[in-house]
């Protein structure tokens, strides 16, 4: 049977060549829209913890709203296109890292807030990614994502994410609604505070949500 896991750093590390072009030329108005609805949850003083930075598109606008920013991917050719993009704009509160959230060794309740954009779709123990971020974030903390929902709406991308997944061709991908998405969250132990779709088709959802 085929390790689709160790195989979706090598997928991403690929992606990265055509990601912004690709990614921002139908999604570039969503990124503003997280960073915006992001930013009403900051604090200057907050310490953020995101997973799945990929080049960075949401973290170098969001660090100028926090104390510093701990971004980590699991391709390391997207954490440096991130790296060259943020040295270029002089942001030196961002701390790029390689590795998977649930085999980093973090110290509980550390975090002010953790997000996730993007990401959450592609991975299939989201369960223990969701307890995770509930186990490093403070009493309070907050948790930001935003994620398309491909089970909402059948479209061109879903259907082809579909077949591209079940072929191997790319790693797994999840076909949440935005109610079923909720849910787990909240099945984590979280408030959901907002949730907004920020994309026609496919749904792409804002979710921020409170540690209780």
């Amino acid at each position: 049977m085929e390790n689709t896991k160790d195989k979706a750093p090598v997928f991403w590390n690929r992606r990265s060549k055509v990601y912004d072009e690709q990614v921002l030329s139908i999604y570039e108005n969503a990124y503003r829209k997280t960073v915006k609805r992001s930013a009403a949850f900051l604090e200057k003083e907050d310490k953020v913890f995101e997973i799945g930075c990929g080049t960075g598109n949401a973290t170098i606008p969001l660090s100028k709203y926090v104390k510093e920013i701990t971004a980590t991917d699991i391709s390391e050719n997207m954490l440096q296109k991130a790296r060259e993009k943020a040295e270029k704009l002089s942001k030196h509160n961002i701390t790029f890292c390689t590795g998977e959230l649930t085999e980093m060794e973090i110290e509980p309740e550390s975090y002010d807030v953790v997000a996730a954009y993007n990401v959450l779709l592609y991975m299939k123990n989201q369960e223990e990614v969701l307890k995770k971020i509930y186990e490093i974030l403070k009493p309070g903390g907050i948790f930001l994502s935003a994620t398309d929902c491909l089970g909402r709406n059948l479209s061109k991308d879903s259907v082809k994410k579909f077949w591209k997944s079940k072929l191997h061709l790319m790693p797994y991908v999840a076909f949440d609604t935005p109610v079923s998405l909720m849910r787990k969250i909240q099945k984590s132990g979280f408030e959901v505070l907002e949730m907004v779709n920020l994309h026609k088709n496919p749904p792409n959802i804002f979710l921020a949500a409170k540690k209780k």
